[in-house]
């Protein structure tokens, strides 16, 4: 009976264990500047301290959203792409 855990029980403890994995990955590779409310630093302790708390904080608190480009800001960029068909070089033999 030791042996055989229950998938109920055994996911849960799944979950969390990749939710404060994750955040702590997360915080680590998040720069300095998008972070909120604290330095980076005390997010790690906060994390390291209280995983599940501190997981669920950084997931709603921790950091700035990325900015997000305009479809117009998308579209100007494509059309400054240059075209594969005519580099050079391509070998037109």
């Amino acid at each position: 009976m030791l042996g055989l855990l229950e998938p109920l029980t055994v996911a849960p403890m799944v979950l969390v264990a990749l939710l404060c994995l994750w955040a702590l990955l997360d915080c680590v590779r998040t720069p300095g500047e998008r972070v909120r409310y604290v330095p980076k630093l005390l997010w790690l302790l906060f994390l390291l301290s209280a995983p599940v708390v501190g997981g669920l904080a950084w997931v709603y608190l921790g950091k700035h959203p990325e900015p997000r480009e305009s479809p117009e800001t998308r579209r100007r960029a494509r059309l400054m792409e240059p075209d594969p068909s005519s580099r050079s070089g391509s070998g037109g033999i």
